[in-house]
């Protein structure tokens, strides 16, 4: 008899000859215990052909093995995103196919037509020569997930560019419109077709499969963010009609607001050709011309609101077939670590009454480099010229929050990760921007591939990240930024910390 059992039947015995009045077997019965508290969620983000190269089944049982995962989010739509990685970790249990030349889908969903009445943009037809053009990856995925007890979600990244306004049926005439009245390969929020298209394209997915949720994201920054920390030469955009009609029906001239952008168009392209530094200096020049032009902030504010419309138009359509699935946002790295634009623009608590969750990225193991290409050379060259990077560093960190004495300096920026302290960090401010009216899912990103950076991460740093997450009072994270370039050790760094939180149960194999 185990201990605790001969405890129990022998106070039941004392208790009934004391009193002779209680059986046995009624003392002796098992107390009620507490109901186990939820699993954490435990998302991974996941390409469609990595699943049917690997084996649905090997990449389910993989997954939920290494690490605990719960719940799959799977590309439907891959138009942002090149699916044929360079790099694949290729400890998998199961030989990895190069990708580099091979031809996917751009949708991995089957299209139909009658739920796109009212735009007349459509998704690109699967070409039958793509690789597993036959498969119905969404409807095969059902039944192993559901026999696992692993949520399926579909993911979408929203996509622009030449290739995306080649492939999408009629996309020209929903495509921006610059300061000189030039159409781009970006599409504009304000144009009725677009949020239609979107619309219909949930409402296809959500009456054509059996999603448990849908995360869906776009990464794109407004006009602002993309002229004083430019990706490209490209002059800024949207002054199409629809924009011009916003505009005005909020009180904002949009000739007006035209002309600030074109003024500090110009005055940051003459600044990273290395003009001379203007006589009151060049952060100062900066504000000049925001003050000369309020309209440039509010039109940058419009295009934010434009933006959120169009995510609020697919959580109700979705919310109206099935109201219990899971409707979340992914809030890509620039606004989540490094854009104080988007951070002053909305809140968490403002975006919570169309978001079931928002999924921001937390990658640790690339923000070191990102910080240094993306962020602080960029600035230097544009309004920040005044400051050394060092000193731009120290700024940064002061404004995010970030402890400057543990993350990297600049000389370590590039072959460096930022701590598990900035991941903490990082969660509590979106978990207090949410004010507990949404949820909030950390995206552990490692394995990113960047040439300067080891490769794969430090798996202690991954379990310290997830730890750290869930101490700062997530709600789940999602495993990232694709399954096909994470190793085997990060992945089990992941369970290992779940499960140790979970009161050991489990075993990490």
């Amino acid at each position: 008899m185990r201990r605790r059992d001969f405890i129990r039947f022998a106070a039941a015995g004392a208790t009934v000859a004391a009193s002779g009045l209680v059986g046995v077997r009624e003392l002796a019965a098992e107390p009620a215990l507490p109901a186990p508290a939820p699993a954490p969620f435990v998302g991974i983000q996941i390409a469609p052909h990595t699943m049917l190269d690997e084996s649905i089944e090997h990449c389910l049982d993989f997954l939920q093995e290494t690490a605990a995962v719960n719940c799959v989010m799977v590309y439907t739509h891959t138009y942002h995103t090149d699916l044929r990685k360079a790099i694949l970790a290729g400890d998998h249990g199961v030989p990895p196919r190069n990708t580099r030349n091979r031809n996917f889908p751009a949708v991995w969903v089957k299209q139909h037509d009658q739920y796109f009445g009212g735009t007349s943009l459509r998704h690109p037809a699967v070409d039958p020569a793509d690789d597993y053009a036959s498969r119905n990856i969404m409807a095969e995925l059902v039944e192993p997930c559901r026999k696992r007890g692993i949520k399926l979600y579909g993911r979408i990244l929203e996509g622009s560019g030449q290739d995306v306004a080649a492939r999408v049926k009629n996309f020209s005439k929903v495509a921006t419109v610059d300061i000189y009245g030039k159409p781009t390969y970006v599409a504009c929020w304000n144009h009725p077709e677009y949020k239609i298209f979107w619309n219909a394209t949930v409402e296809d997915m959500f009456r054509s499969y059996d999603l448990d949720g849908l995360q869906w994201g776009a990464e794109r920054m407004g006009p602002l963010i993309n002229v004083i920390m430019p990706w490209t030469d490209a002059p800024p955009t949207c002054f199409c009609e629809h924009c011009r009609s916003r505009a005005a029906a909020n009180g904002i001239n949009a000739e007006r607001a035209r002309q600030g952008y074109e003024e500090l168009y110009l005055y940051v392209r003459a600044r990273m050709a290395g003009a001379a530094r203007p006589p009151d200096g060049i952060f100062t020049g900066f504000l000049r011309i925001l003050l000369r032009y309020p309209e440039i902030l509010s039109w940058e504010y419009q295009y934010r609101l434009a933006r959120e419309e169009v995510m609020q138009g697919m959580y109700n359509t979705i919310k109206n077939i099935k109201p219990s699935a899971d409707v979340g946002w992914h809030i890509d790295h620039e606004p989540s670590s490094f854009d104080p634009i988007y951070r002053a623009e909305m809140s968490y608590a403002e975006m919570a009454p169309y978001s079931d969750y928002l999924k921001f990225i937390a990658y640790h193991d690339v923000l070191g480099p990102r910080i240094r290409s993306w962020y602080l050379d960029r600035l230097q060259k544009s309004v920040l010229g005044e400051l050394s990077l060092e000193e731009s560093l120290g700024v940064y960190y002061d404004i995010f929050g970030y402890d400057k004495t543990v993350e990297p300096k600049v000389a370590a920026l590039d072959r460096t990760g930022f701590s598990p302290d900035y991941v903490y960090r990082e969660t509590r401010r979106s978990v207090a921007s949410a004010a507990g009216k949404t949820r909030i899912l950390t995206g552990i990103g490692f394995d990113v591939p960047w040439e300067s950076r080891p490769i794969p991460a430090d798996p202690e740093k991954v379990y310290q990240s997830v730890r750290r997450a869930f101490d700062a009072g997530a709600a789940g994270i999602v495993v990232s930024r694709d399954y096909a370039e994470m190793h085997a050790a990060n992945l089990k760094a992941v369970g290992r910390a779940i499960r140790e939180m979970a009161g050991g149960q489990g075993k990490v194999s």
